[in-house]
């Protein structure tokens, strides 16, 4: 299950913009990670993919003209690597210079799930049962208001929280 940061506008007289709701899946950007420039370019990332490119070249460059384009290739690959791992924030980081505010965090399987949760809210959630449990006689066992695991599995959260 992914982690997906709730991302929306402020509000414009009081009255919520929910056409331009952001949902941004946490985590590693595959494509951001194999093709780094486009994939920035495409999410109007534009002095990032700059940085990126002409990073590129120089090490390029530098390789060639050094006879080390092993070497080169090897750091324009952690530079991708780089880019995989922080494009999202980046992505985020723009979205919160624009006037977005993070509104929550949500836990779903897709993007689709996620939306549907945050719009629908509780309404979504399964309805409560008409009838209530039969009482059986087993012993009272203290019970805590947040569950044992809260979200997680082992010891990898998956809310993004370290």
């Amino acid at each position: 299950m992914a982690s997906f940061v709730v991302l929306t506008p402020q509000l414009r007289n009081g009255q919520r913009d929910d056409d331009r709701t952001v949902f941004i899946r946490d985590g590693f950007a595959w494509l951001g990670f194999i093709f780094p420039v486009p994939w920035l370019v495409l999410q109007r990332l534009w002095f990032e993919a700059a940085l990126v490119f002409v990073a590129t070249i120089i090490i390029s460059l530098v390789g060639n003209y050094t006879n080390h384009a092993g070497l080169a290739t090897l750091i324009t690959a952690l530079l991708s690597l780089f880019v995989g791992l922080e494009a999202r924030r980046w992505r985020y980081a723009k979205l919160e210079r624009n006037g977005f505010e993070q509104r929550t965090v949500i836990n779903a399987e897709t993007a689709a799930d996620a939306e549907i949760a945050y719009f629908h809210g509780s309404d979504f959630m399964a309805e409560p049962l008409s009838e209530p449990a039969p009482k059986t006689d087993l012993p009272a066992y203290r019970s805590s208001t947040t569950p044992a695991l809260d979200g997680m599995v082992g010891l990898v959260s998956h809310r993004g929280e370290n």
